[in-house]
């Protein structure tokens, strides 16, 4: 079986980015202050226009780095708006609609004062 690139890389899936002064220097220091990682290489942002916010995908080499990225990225701020960085998880990309389906839950009209 052929290998893929995303098997052999230790990869977050970055969600709910703000477009609003959004940098990636910005998401390396949030990484450094609340998770103590500092990151080797730029993210690839997504800055998909005509949506509210933008994604992307970071990739962290040292396993240890990435599990504590992992535990304790999985919400975080920046600038006060909420972010979410997961596990890549290249069986939930839109190719496999039915995991997704299964996989996600979609609530509306959350109070803005709501935190996660």
């Amino acid at each position: 079986m052929a290998s893929n690139i995303f098997d052999k890389q230790n990869l977050l899936y970055l969600y709910d980015l703000p477009k609003d002064n959004f940098t990636s220097i910005k998401l390396a220091e949030v990484f450094k202050s609340q998770a103590g990682v500092v990151l080797e290489s730029q993210p690839q942002i997504k800055r998909d226009y005509a949506r509210p916010f933008f994604s992307g995908i970071l990739s962290i080499t040292d396993t240890e780095q990435f599990k504590n990225a992992c535990e304790k990225m999985k919400y975080f701020e920046i600038d006060g708006k909420q972010c979410r960085a997961l596990q890549f998880d290249k069986d939930l990309l839109g190719a496999h609609k039915n995991k997704l389906i299964s996989h996600n839950i979609f609530v509306r009209k959350l109070p803005k004062e709501m935190s996660h």
